[in-house]
């Protein structure tokens, strides 16, 4: 049987960008309403659609021309959708803790402890990178979508996503020279701060 999307995969392996265009506009709208269908949202939907065709795009070398892409994507989709589900499950398990960690008392020997924190995790993110910084601070501060930073500063979305990991890593390093933090307590001192 012959393998309909060969020649694609073939030159998407090389490297060619239309080659690359001509799958997704072939398969993008398969993976929207597969993740659709199982997600129920249009964003996470949206999201999960970039996110498996960024994984095309960046292991594009190692792509086998013979193989079914068709199957090939169904399965990084499917592995998409898992991960979304899982990493909700997670943020959920952390939005708990942090609705109970967010119950400061007014025992000023814990507003003490929350304000040097606070100043610990300020300093942790003026230490990045002046770009870095600027695009973590409008997304996890001032809550800009990754499109937005990515329009505004003229530079693509995957890039923005990059920024943010490594941006995310740097601070959970600096963070780290201070003592055993539990991720929630971290995680709920960035989302306090926003007054900068």
């Amino acid at each position: 049987m012959e393998n309909p999307d060969y020649f694609c995969v073939k030159c998407l392996a090389n490297g060619d960008e239309d080659a690359f265009v001509t799958l997704y506009r072939k398969y993008h709208k398969k993976i929207y309403y597969s993740a659709l269908n199982l997600t129920r949202s249009e964003v996470l939907s949206q999201d999960i659609t970039q996110d498996v065709f960024l994984k095309i795009w960046d292991t594009k070398q190692t792509l086998d021309p013979n193989q079914n892409f068709a199957a090939y994507i169904s399965v990084i989709c499917r592995n998409a959708i898992f991960d979304t589900f899982k990493k909700a499950v997670h943020e959920e398990k952390i939005k708990k803790e942090l609705q109970q960690f967010a119950n400061i008392s007014e025992n000023p020997e814990e507003e003490d402890f929350y304000e040097e924190y606070r100043h610990i995790l300020t300093e942790a993110i003026r230490n990045l990178p002046p770009q870095r910084r600027s695009i973590f601070e409008r997304c996890k501060l001032q809550e800009q979508s990754y499109d937005e930073v990515a329009k505004s500063l003229g530079i693509s979305r995957s890039t923005v996503q990059d920024h943010i990991v490594k941006a995310n890593k740097a601070i959970r390093e600096y963070l780290q020279n201070y003592g055993n933090f539990s991720f929630a307590i971290l995680y709920s001192l960035l989302l306090k701060i926003h007054d900068f």
